[in-house]
Order: C-alpha cells, then sequence, then structure tokens
C-alpha cells in the first residue's frame, strides 16, 4: 500500500501493516511491488509460502488483481497489526506469492535465496 502523509509518501506491506524503511542500509524488510502499488514484504512473503491454504471462497489477488475460484492456494495474515498501512482484505494468491519470492531472490541488495524446486508451480497441501 502506498500512502501520502504530511511528512510525505510511505510505502507499507499491505498484508502486516509494516512501513518500509528506506533508510534502513541492511534493509533488514524489503518490499516487493504488485500491481497498482500493492506492496508485499518479505516477511510476508515467506509466510505466504508457507502458510497458504486452498480458498473456501472467490477472491481477488490483492498483488495481481486477478479473480480466482474457491479451492485455489492463497494466503491472508492471520495476524496483522492494525495500522495506517494495513490492508484488512489483502489476499495472495500462490503464483503472485512464488513470484515475489523469486523477485527477493533474484534481487542482490535483499538476504534472501529462492530454494528452487521447494514451492512448486502448482501447489499441494502438504503432506498430500
Amino acid at each position: 500500500m502506498q500512502r501520502t502523509t504530511p511528512d510525505g509518501f510511505i510505502i507499507s506491506c499491505d498484508f502486516c501493516g509494516t512501513d518500509w524503511d528506506a533508510y534502513d542500509p541492511e534493509q533488514k524488510n524489503p518490499m516487493t511491488e504488485g500491481h497498482h502499488g500493492s506492496v508485499i514484504c518479505l516477511a510476508c512473503t515467506r509466510r505466504g509460502l508457507e502458510e497458504a491454504m486452498p480458498s473456501e471462497k472467490p477472491f481477488k489477488c490483492t498483488l495481481g488483481l486477478t479473480d480466482h475460484d474457491p479451492g485455489e492456494a492463497c494466503w491472508r495474515h492471520p495476524d496483522p497489526t492494525p495500522s495506517d498501512g494495513l490492508n484488512p482484505h489483502a489476499v495472495a494468491h500462490w503464483d503472485n506469492l512464488r513470484q515475489a519470492g523469486r523477485t527477493f531472490g533474484n534481487d542482490p541488495d535483499v538476504d534472501y535465496e529462492w530454494p528452487v524446486g521447494k514451492y512448486p508451480r502448482v501447489w499441494k497441501a502438504s503432506g498430500v
């Protein structure tokens, strides 16, 4: 999410509401942008890749702006911190979580390595 305040422009993760610190030289919680200013942080990307489950109802992915049917894998933050940057309706489709993970893995400034083969293109529940 992107918002403007009297102090300037702020970028926040739609899923957890954490504000991005552009001045953090270590970039402890980097973010990547989806469509129309949607944003997901690395922490939520990692969590989403591990916790994605089939949706019980149709949904629109916040990152890709695509409509999806029940049964398709998605992730919603289970306990986000209320903040001005939070999108309480944010949901990420499996494909967009994978895309965000690969994006972080390809960024030399981000301390994350994309685990090739761990998150298959076609999502399957653990143990299936």
